[in-house]
């Protein structure tokens, strides 16, 4: 146990220098931060000297880390956003950097990480919604063949106890109505969905609410929440299955 203050600085100090490390590779430096990408890996930036400045850039590993998870159709978009947010410039295809004198790298440092992994991070977050505006069609083309497409709003507005929803999918019945709501297995999308779920179900006469899924099994301890609050069920349930729920209405 470390109760000597000067030991508890110094195991500290080791802990920091253990996290952030620089090395020199030619005439730049590579410094890699406890700052990481939705993957898990580190982000690092390359910072090399110009007359009295310091540039610094990614080296386009946000790029990377974008393309090994598939999602490099929407990166271009999330950097440009994620460009102006930090103050730091994105050359349009591939490279954040930043340029600052050398008593101000540190900050040029941080916002560059910071602007790759956020922007990783926002491209992930569209292609989920990206996905999930596709796969809404799919489940919208489910109910409308069950129930009839007079039957089905692909999209409105319903008020809850305490805010306005957008509900997809909205199956009208004698009256009575039932939401069938896709939801993917990124995180936001189930925060997003148990939160509207969550205050729908406190009205006097809620409507039936149907949390749609690729795979019950795919959901994992978050997703499994959404059964708290919401029926759920697969894409690929019987078209059996979507009338009992709507009938629970």
């Amino acid at each position: 146990m470390v109760t000597d203050r000067d030991a508890f600085s110094e195991v500290v100090t080791q802990a920091v220098a253990r996290l952030v490390s620089a090395r020199l590779f030619g005439e730049a430096l590579t410094v890699s931060l406890p700052i990481s990408y939705p993957s898990g890996a580190f982000a690092g930036v390359k910072v090399s000297l110009s007359g009295d400045r310091c540039l610094v850039s990614d080296s386009a590993l946000g790029l990377r880390e974008a393309e090994m998870a598939c999602i490099g159709d929407f990166y271009d978009s999330a950097a440009k956003e994620a460009a102006e947010r930090f103050g730091v410039s994105f050359d349009g295809a591939s490279m954040f950097a930043a340029s600052a004198p050398l008593d101000r790298v540190d900050g040029a440092i941080v916002a560059v990480a910071n602007a790759s992994v956020n922007a990783v991070s926002k491209a992930l977050a569209h292609a989920a919604e990206a996905k999930e505006r596709i796969t809404n069609t799919a489940v919208f083309d489910i109910v409308a063949d069950i129930f009839g497409k007079s039957n089905v709003a692909r999209k409105i507005e319903i008020a809850g106890r305490d805010a306005l929803w957008d509900a997809h999918n909205v199956v009208s019945i004698r009256g009575q109505k039932t939401i069938f709501e896709y939801v993917s297995d990124h995180s936001n999308s189930i925060a997003n969905k148990f939160l509207m779920f969550s205050d729908l179900v406190k009205l006097e006469a809620p409507p039936a609410l149907v949390s749609v899924v690729h795979s019950i099994d795919g959901l994992g301890p978050k997703g499994a929440m959404l059964s708290d609050v919401s029926h759920v069920i697969s894409l690929t349930s019987d078209r059996s299955v979507f009338q009992r729920y709507a009938r629970a209405a």
